[in-house]
């Protein structure tokens, strides 16, 4: 078997592996959902309340989405992108000077948006304290 061949085997069952792991995973998050629902519905039958919904509570919230943290995600997604450009360029055209001219132009560009996010931080309010309920009226009077 020539190494070809032998690539295009490992990448083929490379592919349909991952495409099983994925139906699996899906697979199990259905199961789950349904358990939750099924747990919900005994509840309500029993006349207990359920919690708040269950997909609310799985939410995950990005505490820092400021623009800085925006412009340092861009800024290193764009630094990768022009050095990958820069090597592809470089290796496929057998000429390094356009690749790094075209792919260092793109990175340098990424770094521009690194520097803003040092520069510009995102407005912190702070809060005035914990919120308090409001107080009852005194019927002593």
């Amino acid at each position: 078997m020539q190494s070809e061949e032998l690539f295009a085997l490992v990448f083929i069952f490379g592919m349909f592996a991952g495409v099983f792991i994925i139906f699996l995973g899906l697979r199990q998050r259905s199961q789950q959902l349904e358990m939750q629902h099924r747990e919900r519905m005994a509840m309500i039958e029993r006349g207990q309340i359920p919690l708040a919904d269950p997909e609310a509570l799985h939410v995950r919230r990005i505490i820092n989405v400021g623009p800085s943290s925006r412009s340092l995600s861009l800024g290193i997604i764009t630094v990768g992108l022009g050095l990958a450009l820069a090597t592809i360029i470089s290796v496929a055209g057998e000429s390094p000077e356009a690749g790094i001219g075209v792919g260092g132009a793109i990175a340098i560009l990424g770094g521009a948006f690194i520097v803003r996010s040092i520069i510009v931080r995102p407005d912190v309010t702070p809060s005035a304290g914990p919120v308090r309920p409001p107080s009852l009226p005194d019927d002593r009077l």
